[in-house]
């Protein structure tokens, strides 16, 4: 059970920023980098075990059969409770689709050509190191170390090396730093802000549901081994509700699909609080005993009965109606949410509406009651953080940073002082990934940016690259992974050893550290070291999970309560131990204390000479099934699969531009344009186009993909980015 007066261990930022790692001084020096590096190698034949790690809710664990040192048999653990024996269709080929890829880049590469061009040619790791420390020594005499930004986020999840190593690097440089809130932190604010930042439900717990809600998340596509258990909960007759502005192929399986206009989501909440008070539906002992604020609460939503809700959501009344009478009469009741959608202006402040709907009907009562949102706060309190953290006890906090989500702002800002001299990418790729994809690419684009690369393929921000250096993939090194969406932790084994001259994130820092001269003995933890360290934990969550067993099994599940029910009487993680309704530290730092919809004002509303040229909104979801984020999107068996990009329009808004079924349309705004052919469907609500998240601009018609269009404004709270707020026009190109 979580401690209300025991403060969180780690928040999701610190998640991000920490790789999800442990570890401790050593007391080792530079000049044996590689024999720490490659500590515990891999045997030439055997068995060994491993786990995803993608950016991905499931995480699952796999083995790996090798002879004579390469790979033969490639396979899910049968026996695990929450994987079930099986891999997603991006990854049951994972040997054959990256490790052993022919593009696979697999040794230093230098820039010879235009920037963007994408023209190398080979270099050695000892001249290229020389190279780039030479450079950056200039970089830090003449501008500072501030002109130094690292871009990283998790593109590997796992704890040595999504940002171990190199956050120790960057910290110790005093480099400008990186605000990693790109994905996640606005929806934990929002829901921190009413039960506070803990973990509410486990996801197998959802069987014991009875009725359903997939908010804003196409569980089908993207969290694939939840769906099991939902499919047992309907067996079990639950009721399924999804609720999404697109007809997803988790739509097409509900009981009933809701299709809101995107970003009003706090409004069809409070809509649904608003009849729960009205109608005396709400868990009365449950809200006297273990939440406050609902005096305020009860009269705030007056603002929103059915008929408002409905002009701002576009749903009818009665659906309103409905969709409240049966979630509170139903127990238990599970509300699934994920991150789409936080990326509003407004998305704290949905995620923040939605969180109070569990405490008003009492659901947290009931195993497979209540809200499942991430696990990763699990994991916070079981492994040895403490041990680990040294990149928050070097960083100076004083030094200036810059949110992801602006990277091309940063890049381009004519007056920063000193402007960024030198950037260094890794687990990322933000010529893909980050919104206001034309300002990046500008950045990008100037001579003056010394920019390094960690890689596997020669991805579109590789092409702008000075050097690319080649990264070892999930086979080749170790690693340990947890997950911010179930309840096991992974130990990940190399089952072979490097191919080429690829070395792993965690190596090339030690080597750049050794390079300029660094001589802190933290800089070069050995990955094994870092390992055992994060593991050694008295938690009891961590009980019986050790280094050898989890060498010998694989992975292993946290030992949580069984029921797992932490907020049945309260004991909620927040200051006042209770779901807060109203929340008096939020209003004190000048915030609503209450839930509340901020209007995202739609095209018909804002008829702002600008705006009134764009009057379609754009969003654009990972509906790819077969890429993840900007991975596998240029492998050929992936791109067969997915065979080439749509845009999503409903027929209604078709027909007032002359537009037909497979037709070639631009779809433009004041940021950019991208070409792509067009899919008329009645998937998608009138007002509202759709574009697939994850494509390469270079791969596409143009040289532009969705995020050309997506502004790069911020979030109400928690600084993630406002990516779906995007308003375009559609025109037909005739050929």
């Amino acid at each position: 059970m979580p401690d209300k007066n025991k403060p969180d261990k780690i928040s999701r930022r610190r998640f991000i920023d920490a790789g999800i790692a442990g570890s401790m001084f050593l007391g080792t020096s530079a000049p044996i980098l590689s024999a720490l590096a490659v500590q515990g190698c891999q045997p030439a034949t055997g068995v060994t075990f491993g786990a995803c790690y993608h950016d991905c809710p499931d995480t699952c664990s796999w083995k790996v059969t090798t002879e004579a040192g390469k790979v033969t048999g490639f396979e899910a653990v049968t026996d695990h409770p929450y994987t079930r024996g099986k891999l997603c269709g991006k990854m049951d080929k994972f040997p054959w689709d990256v490790t052993y890829h022919p593009d696979r880049i697999l040794y230093p590469l230098k820039r010879t050509g235009e920037k963007g061009e994408g023209k190398f040619e080979p270099v050695n790791w000892d001249q290229a190191l020389t190279e780039i420390s030479d450079r950056l020594k200039v970089i830090l005499a003449k501008e500072g170390p501030a002109a130094v930004l690292p871009y990283s986020y998790a593109g590997t999840e796992g704890v040595v090396h999504m940002n171990c190593i190199s956050g120790r690097f960057f910290a110790r440089l005093g480099a400008s730093r990186l605000d990693r809130h790109i994905c996640g932190d606005t929806a934990v604010t929002g829901v921190s802000g009413v039960i506070g930042m803990g973990t509410p439900m486990v996801p197998e717990d959802i069987q014991h549901s009875r009725y359903i809600i997939l908010w804003g998340t196409n569980t089908i596509n993207t969290n694939q081994h939840l769906w099991p258990f939902v499919e047992e909960a309907r067996s079990n007759g639950a009721r399924l509700v999804v609720i999404d502005p697109l007809k997803t192929g988790t739509a097409a399986k509900s009981d009933w699909h809701l299709r809101p206009v995107p970003g009003t989501d706090a409004a069809l909440a409070l809509g649904m609080m608003h009849i729960i008070i009205r109608e005396d539906l709400y868990d009365r002992e449950y809200v006297e005993n273990y939440t406050v604020g609902f005096g305020k609460l009860k009269e705030h939503v007056l603002k929103f009965p059915p008929e408002k809700v409905a002009e701002i959501t576009g749903l009818d009344p009665e659906e309103i109606v409905v969709l409240a009478r049966e979630y509170a009469a139903t127990r238990p009741s599970c509300i699934r949410t994920m991150i789409g959608m936080e990326h509003h202006a407004n998305g704290a402040s949905t995620f923040r509406a939605i969180a109070g709907l569990p405490g008003l009907t009492g659901a947290w009562r009931h195993q497979g009651g209540g809200m499942l949102n991430l696990t990763f706060s699990l994991f916070g309190e079981a492994l040895n953080y403490e041990d680990y953290d040294i990149t928050s006890k070097i960083e100076d906090p004083s030094i200036r940073s810059f949110n992801m989500v602006q990277i091309g702002k940063a890049l381009t800002q004519p007056d920063l002082i000193p402007p960024i001299r030198a950037l260094i990418v890794y687990n990322s790729n933000p010529a893909v990934i980050a919104p206001n994809q034309n300002l990046v690419k500008k950045g990008l684009a100037r001579e003056d940016l010394l920019t390094v690369v960690l890689e596997h393929f020669m991805t579109d921000t590789a092409r702008y690259a000075d050097y690319i250096f080649p990264a070892t993939t999930q086979l080749e090194h170790w690693d340990l992974q947890t997950s911010w969406g179930q309840t096991y932790i992974s130990l990940n084994q190399p089952a072979i050893a490097p191919m080429g001259e690829a070395k792993s994130n965690a190596e090339f820092f030690r080597l750049l550290s050794a390079e300029l001269g660094l001589v802190e003995d933290y800089l070069y933890e050995s990955d094994l070291n870092i390992i055992r360290k994060f593991l050694k934990s008295s938690h009891p969550y961590m009980k019986d999970i050790s280094f050898s067993k989890l060498k010998k099994n694989g992975w292993a599940k946290l030992n949580l309560p069984d029921p797992y029910v932490p907020y049945a009487q309260g004991n909620f993680p927040t200051s006042s131990g209770k779901c807060e309704f109203y929340s008096e530290s939020l209003a004190a730092a000048g915030i609503s204390g209450l839930p509340d919809y901020l209007p995202i004002l739609s095209p018909q509303q804002d008829q702002s000479e600008e705006n009134s040229r764009f009057p379609l909104f754009l969003i654009s979801p990972k509906s790819a099934a077969y890429f993840l984020n900007s991975s596998h999107a240029n492998q050929e068996r992936h791109l067969a699969v997915e065979k080439e990009p749509f845009l999503d329009i409903n027929p209604v808004d078709a027909e007032k531009r002359e537009i037909r079924d497979g037709d070639m349309v631009k779809v433009s705004n004041k940021s950019g344009r991208v070409m792509l052919r067009v899919r008329v469907t009645e998937n998608i609500r009138s007002g509202v186009v759709s574009i697939p998240h994850g494509w390469w601009p270079s791969r596409m018609e143009g040289g532009s993909s969705a995020n050309a269009l997506t502004p790069d404004g911020l979030t109400d709270q928690g600084g993630g980015s406002n990516f779906h707020d995007a308003r375009v026009e559609v025109e037909r190109i005739i050929i």
